[in-house]
């Protein structure tokens, strides 16, 4: 890369910055299209937990990329809408592990329905090769840049 030729606007970070937030917002707009009363940040939230649920707070925080204080709001709002529910860990009881209620498991039924027609629109004439190794440089560059926030 030339320091002459650089365009921040032209380069990775601002491009997936760009698509991240505009996936945010169009997920957003389709959830209240079809009537799920969540955000799409809550969405991580079940989605993270129907695929392992009655995990401890920190654990989700890590998976959803959020700090522990996001995390929380995120959890006591779900938490309001009888989504999921805290319930103590045996072996600590000072952590508490989260689970999706029978609400929170009809809600991801339909959230995924909603998150799978939205990622088949975003990747419409796209080469199935092509989607592949954006998604492999894009993991190669999060492995970079987060191993080098572990150092």
């Amino acid at each position: 890369m030339n320091q002459e030729d650089f365009n921040p606007f032209k380069e990775i970070g601002f491009i997936t910055a760009r698509t991240h937030r505009t996936m945010l917002n169009t997920l957003n707009q389709r959830l209240i299209q079809n009537e799920i009363d969540i955000t799409a940040e809550q969405a991580f939230v079940i989605i993270n937990l129907f695929s392992q649920d009655g995990i401890p707070q920190q654990e989700l925080s890590d998976k959803i990329f959020k700090e522990k204080s996001s995390t929380k709001r995120l959890i006591d709002s779900l938490e309001r809408k009888n989504l999921i529910i805290r319930i103590p860990d045996q072996n600590d009881k000072r952590n508490k592990l989260i689970y999706l209620t029978h609400g929170g498991k009809k809600v991801n039924s339909k959230l995924r329905k909603v998150i799978f027609r939205l990622l088949t629109d975003a990747q419409e004439n796209i080469d199935k090769k092509e989607m592949e190794i954006c998604k492999n440089v894009l993991t190669q560059i999060f492995n970079n840049l987060n191993n080098e926030n572990k150092k």
